[in-house]
């Protein structure tokens, strides 16, 4: 599923378990978007968060490991903090970015049940936008 709001570009898998991409997650990268976009003024442009959290209102209560910075907000739905999230990025570079290659979810140690993606909006696409709505 992909959706925008004012300040990103969302992209998401379905939930193996749900079927559908989560609620929780989609509410925790929304959130984490937020926060990014606000400290953007504050902070150095390889400003960087990274965690683990427990998706409140995820049915199966799935941990969730997040990276976010100015250039990027990764979610992934059912990692714990010990997954390597260099493995992590790989597997998510191969389903959503155009430069991805091929990756084998075999080789990882913990699988994602789902991941979500923001991307900020650049200068030129918030603009076409406001022109749109004129």
């Amino acid at each position: 599923m992909m959706w925008t709001d004012k300040t990103h570009f969302y992209a998401a898998t379905d939930c193996k378990h749900l079927g559908k991409p989560c609620p929780a997650a989609e509410r925790m990268i929304a959130k984490l978007a937020e926060a990014m976009t606000k400290a953007k003024p504050l902070t150095q442009e390889d400003f960087e968060i990274t965690g683990t959290t427990a998706l409140d209102g995820c049915p199966r209560n799935c941990p969730a490991q997040f990276a976010a910075s100015h250039d990027r907000i990764r979610l992934f739905c059912g990692v714990g903090e010990d997954a390597p999230r260099e493995g992590l990025d790989r597997f998510a570079d191969a389903i959503l970015s155009r430069e991805g290659t091929g990756f084998a979810a075999s080789s990882l140690n913990a699988r994602p049940c789902a991941l979500m993606e923001a991307l900020p909006k650049t200068d030129e696409a918030r603009q076409a936008e406001q022109m749109m709505v004129l």
